[in-house]
């Protein structure tokens, strides 16, 4: 199988906790012997349009969205987390592919450091999926 991780570049408000997020996925993958890419856009917003160019290519397996976005003093948050989620969740339906929301959506750095490790869990999910979709199709 072959992943496509697309990660934001923009966490300003998150620590440490977009690095940890990454760092487990990528060691998620390692153990499974997925090999995997790595795509960066600026931020979360951007996520979805660079993950459906991805799914146009049909070079993946699955595509895993990394991120981490923090609320702020501004509605900002909601509008860059509900938009993200609806769209990420939308090109899995659309593409029949796995695309799995592995955007942590938090109310403060200490959340997102909390749940950085779960970049693996998020692995997992595209491995599993992926795995189940093969099943169909073979």
């Amino acid at each position: 199988m072959k992943f496509a991780v697309v990660s934001s570049r923009f966490a300003e408000k998150a620590g440490d906790a977009l690095e940890k997020l990454r760092a487990s996925c990528f060691a998620k993958l390692k153990e499974k012997n997925v090999e995997f890419e790595e795509f960066c856009v600026p931020g979360a917003f951007e996520i979805p349009t660079l993950a459906k160019k991805i799914l146009l290519s049909r070079k993946f397996d699955a595509v895993v969205c990394l991120g981490v976005i923090v609320r702020g003093e501004t509605a900002h948050f909601d509008f860059v987390a509900g938009n993200c989620a609806r769209k990420i969740a939308d090109l899995g339906v659309e593409f029949a592919q796995p695309v799995i929301f592995g955007i942590l959506t938090t109310e403060n750095s200490k959340q997102a450091e909390e749940r950085a490790s779960r970049g693996s869990e998020f692995a997992q999910a595209a491995f599993d999926l992926a795995r189940e979709l093969a099943k169909i199709e073979a």
